[in-house]
């Protein structure tokens, strides 16, 4: 099914977002000031505008209240993208996505009323810091200011004393495993008899200390 979607500022994370939701058949208008720019990656938008996203009578023209979503990227100017957070929500966006590009900024487009940020440095460094933390680390998702989902994988030495779920010792009260990977193959929600073999995928839940103290406890 098709959606609507204005990307507000042409920077390289909102002309990759709208290449993917092209790609996926939703229609998108792309809007920035400079005309160069609307008009190198026109192909990439159903429509695209050159206007300025931070003057109020422009942004109105173009009724960010009927789009599905509204994404703001202003890779060099803090400023703007604020106002035009700002200025979105006072039209009636109905979801806001911005891209913040500090700590302050991010508080603040929080304050603005930005439904969801997106802080790519901050978000890849401690993915990369946990990765080389953990080495057993595949991935994972924050669900909240200490929630995550982890995708661990499992290693030999691991197996060789614990053949199942059971043997794992969870603490089902803060961690909850919600499913083993192993090939292509996905089975949700393991019992404790459920067998273990070397480089299994466990995906678990719960607070990011507990998954810590289980990481360091199965893979010192």
């Amino acid at each position: 099914m098709s959606r609507q979607f204005a990307i507000l500022g042409l920077g390289y994370f909102g002309i990759t977002v709208a290449e993917e939701l092209l790609r996926k058949h939703n229609e998108v208008l792309g809007v920035d000031h400079n005309e160069t720019r609307v008009n190198e990656f026109s192909d990439l938008f159903s429509h695209a505008v050159v206007a300025d996203i931070t003057d109020e009578k422009a942004l109105a023209e173009l009724s960010l209240g009927d789009y599905d979503a509204v994404v703001v990227d202003v890779d060099d100017n803090i400023e703007a993208s604020m106002v035009c957070t700002m200025l979105a929500k006072e039209q009636g966006a109905r979801e806001i996505w911005a891209k913040a590009h500090s700590d302050t900024h991010y508080r603040l487009l929080k304050q603005l009323g930005a439904d969801h940020i997106v802080y790519p440095e901050r978000d890849i460094g401690m993915r990369v810091a946990e990765s080389l933390h953990y080495h057993a680390l595949v991935d994972f998702i924050r669900l909240g200011e200490r929630q995550f989902i982890v995708e661990l994988q499992t290693t030999e030495r691991l197996t060789g004393h614990c053949r199942t779920v059971g043997d794992l010792e969870l603490d089902e009260a803060n961690l909850s495993l919600i499913a083993i990977k192993r090939d292509d193959s996905l089975d949700k929600a393991p019992g404790n008899d459920a067998p273990l073999q070397a480089h299994d995928h466990l995906v678990l839940m719960g607070d990011l200390e507990d998954l810590r103290n289980l990481g360091k406890k199965l893979w010192p």
